[in-house]
């Protein structure tokens, strides 16, 4: 599968025929944005200044490179290295340039990485790097940050945008390749901030871009701001969103080097994240190819736009010849066999009394994990014979599959609206206007962070329509139904398909009454979840309500941080039964 950015990685196979491994390299010389006794710096920086942690207690440089190019031939089986100068800035000095001279007779690199600042760029410097890259191919990596000079100052970086700009155009007329560092969440600023350092960075002529999120660590003036009056800071899914911006408004030809930054866990005061560095990259992948995005598609906002593609879904034809999908990445279909218009209908709009409530106003209906749409458009038929209007708010991580339906989903000549057109407006616009002026907006990501920007007490109605629990447990945990619990009005309803007991209980300790819906293409029913206990028509069977209450299938499925995937929520739930069950035998 395409990947949605360039990968470094990937750039380095295509380059150099191999990857570089890089071999952090700390000449100890210093900062120049800090006094003789350490004080000072950019507020952010600690007196570490970005060292690597491979390099700490090293006793030399030589020792450092050895131990690094060990370490990663034989954890890696590398092959080819990139000496790596990254600690606080290269100034170039004199009595730098033979070290740096040296390392082209001691170790057989095949590039140089050199982390600087642009107020270190002398003329001397800049004729070194010149003679430098004759022998190695240079690359420096320029400390920009931002190009707000508000910024700038207000973390005591000690250099204006300018004189990034005037560094940038300067190393590529002299043939040096440039990684522009940039951060994200620096204090006081916004998406639009964010949004114009990278579109002001993809005007010049950068050959890579290394993206951190703001980290606030031990021993830094932030960290004492910090303490005073706690600073904002990004948690994962916040900076997913602004770092795929960020990326999208990217040239697609330069790689991205980096999407985060890296801290020791005993320097690091926040944010304190919950998802891995590996769960973090694969997370943005994941989201950047369901939304259709790509590196570069805000950069090339001129040019036509990509065909649609419909991901791993196959169409199949249902028993009451409605359409749905087969999804090959969760192995199931997206609807009963007995009919996707039917179980609409007979699941969710049925026990949800659609009709009846829109007797008595208007409604807001929403609509987690959209899918195909049936839930929604079949909702919307319900509006034709009604005075009052319907407002559907929907979440769907996959844009592909709504792009998908567009094309395969039928219309048919009972229908008061046009499927196609609701469908292909959704995919284009995200939202969509019926013949009785309802609408449907749908939200682009996962559920669980995208319900967080829904207003409390919103919604009449809720239809849950995840992947089975095996499959898709993210969106079956106590934790995710109380934050449907959160936007439902007090005498809003959930439906659901799903049956399963570990559900229902989740969503009795969510604080929900619970019960049962009429089967519909299968011999058990569907779940009813609401805020009042007089809109349950069918209760749970006694032996269910036993089940829930004295036996390990009765406990729910959590994800106490909102970000675990479907594997760890399942290894999660394993565990407590196991160990619910080793505390039973013990009491025996």
């Amino acid at each position: 599968m395409k990947k949605p950015y360039l990968q470094y990685k990937d750039y380095m196979k295509e380059r150099y025929g191999d990857a570089l491994f890089r071999v952090p390299i700390d000449f100890n010389t210093g900062c120049p944005n800090r006094e003789l006794d350490g004080s000072g710096g950019c507020t952010f920086c600690n007196v570490r200044g970005s060292a690597a942690v491979q390099t700490i207690g090293a006793s030399s440089v030589e020792e450092q490179m050895k131990d690094a190019i060990r370490f990663a031939r034989d954890r890696y089986g590398a092959k080819k290295y990139m000496a790596y100068i990254q600690a606080y800035s290269a100034t170039f000095g004199k009595n730098q340039q033979p070290k740096y001279l040296a390392l082209l007779d001691a170790f057989d690199f095949t590039a140089v990485s050199i982390g600087t600042r642009p107020d270190c760029l002398t003329p001397q410097a800049y004729d070194f790097l010149v003679e430098l890259n004759k022998h190695i191919e240079v690359w420096v990596e320029l400390g920009v940050q931002t190009v707000h000079d508000r910024t700038l100052d207000r973390i005591n970086r000690g250099h204006d945008w300018a004189s990034s700009a005037e560094a940038i155009k300067k190393l590529h007329e002299l043939g040096i390749k440039v990684a522009a560092h940039a951060i994200l969440g620096l204090p006081g600023e916004t998406a639009e901030d964010f949004q114009q350092t990278a579109d002001t960075l993809a005007a010049l002529p950068i050959d890579a871009v290394k993206i951190h999120n703001l980290h606030i660590e031990r021993g830094t003036t932030l960290a004492l701001e910090h303490a005073l009056t706690p600073l904002p800071v990004l948690m994962e899914q916040d900076f997913a969103e602004h770092l795929m911006d960020f990326i999208r408004r990217m040239p697609p030809n330069i790689p991205i080097m980096r999407l985060t930054t890296d801290t020791l866990d005993e320097e690091l005061i926040a944010p304190r994240w919950h998802m891995a560095k590996g769960q973090f990259k694969d997370y943005v992948i994941q989201q950047m190819t369901c939304r259709e995005w790509r590196q570069g598609d805000l950069f090339e906002r001129g040019r036509p736009r990509d065909g649609q593609t419909e991901g791993n879904l196959k169409t199949v034809e249902t028993e009451d010849g409605s359409v749905t999908f087969w999804n090959e990445d969760y192995k199931e279909h997206y609807h009963t066999p007995a009919g996707a218009r039917l179980e609409a209908e007979e699941k969710y709009l049925v026990p949800g009394r659609l009709k009846e409530r829109l007797t008595l106003g208007d409604i807001q209906l929403l609509d987690v994990c959209f899918g195909l749409g049936y839930n929604s458009l079949t909702a919307l038929e319900t509006v034709s014979a009604s005075s009052n209007n319907l407002q559907v708010t929907a979440l769907e991580m996959d844009r592909r599959v709504v792009g998908a339906a567009s094309k395969n989903i039928q219309t048919l000549e009972t229908d008061s609206n046009d499927w196609k057109k609701i469908l292909s407006d959704l995919y284009e616009n995200q939202l969509a206007i019926s013949n009785r002026q309802s609408a449907i907006q749908i939200l682009w990501g996962d559920a669980r962070y995208t319900i967080s920007k829904l207003n409390p007490s919103t919604f009449d109605l809720v239809f849950l329509d995840a992947f089975s629990t095996q499959r898709n447990s993210e969106l079956w945990t106590v934790d995710f139904f109380r934050k449907l619990k959160a936007v439902m009005k007090p005498d809003a309803v959930l439906l659901t398909y799903c049956a399963a007991i570990p559900v229902r209980a989740g969503l009795m300790e969510a604080g929900f009454f619970v019960g049962e819906t009429d089967p519909v293409g299968r011999q058990r029913g569907g779940t009813i979840a609401a805020m009042q206990e007089k809109d349950i028509p069918i209760p749970l069977p006694d032996h269910e309500i036993k089940m829930i209450r004295e036996t390990t299938r009765g406990l729910p499925y959590r994800d106490p941080y909102g970000v675990w995937t479907n594997k760890e929520i399942l290894r999660d739930r394993q565990e407590r039964i196991i160990k619910s069950k080793q505390e039973d035998t013990s009491k025996n």
